[in-house]
């Protein structure tokens, strides 16, 4: 089976990212990826964020990329904007309305990280989806991770950015 793949463009505009997410949980759903449950709101929450903040922070059309490779139990979720800055995250305190997008994204997906294109960037996000994964428990995102979001007052060992990928993703990935 090969990787199923979607594009989506995205208005750059508040309003169309209840449609880029929509649209996301639709192609999914339609893939018969298993996504049920805290897993499925995990998605979507993360889809949200992404794409907000790609609207949010950047000027123009946004394209976002789904990718499912069945056979690796990997759903990934690509959102390409033109801006070249990296992502940066905010260190929210409990009054701020906004601010913990990219550290609820590091808590819910598997993986993540940005890349520099030719014309911006791209911010990924990756959840394992496989049955198998689903089975040993890994894909209950909301539980033990949920614990794991820092707040305000919680030091946190991570850098105040998304680091960029590593070299020991594949080829393939590269590509997206």
């Amino acid at each position: 089976m090969t990787t199923r793949r979607t594009r989506v463009a995205v208005a750059g505009d508040p309003s169309a990212v209840a449609y880029a997410r929509d649209r996301i949980l639709m192609q999914a759903i339609e893939w018969d990826v298993p996504i049920e449950g805290d897993m499925r709101d995990a998605v979507e929450l993360v889809a949200s964020e992404l794409v907000t903040n790609a609207v949010v922070h950047s000027e123009g059309m946004v394209m976002v990329g789904l990718y499912y490779h069945p056979e690796e139990g990997r759903l990934l979720l690509v959102v390409h904007d033109g801006k070249s800055e990296p992502p940066r995250r905010q260190h929210a305190t409990a009054d701020d309305e906004s601010g913990r997008g990219l550290a609820l994204v590091d808590s819910f997906a598997s993986r993540n990280g940005w890349e520099l294109t030719e014309r911006g960037k791209k911010v990924w996000a990756e959840f394992d989806v496989s049955v198998h994964a689903q089975e040993a428990g890994r894909t209950d995102p909301l539980g033990p991770r949920l614990q794991a979001v820092p707040s305000a007052s919680t030091p946190t060992k991570r850098d105040a950015t998304l680091r960029p990928a590593t070299p020991a993703r594949s080829s393939r990935d590269r590509s997206l």
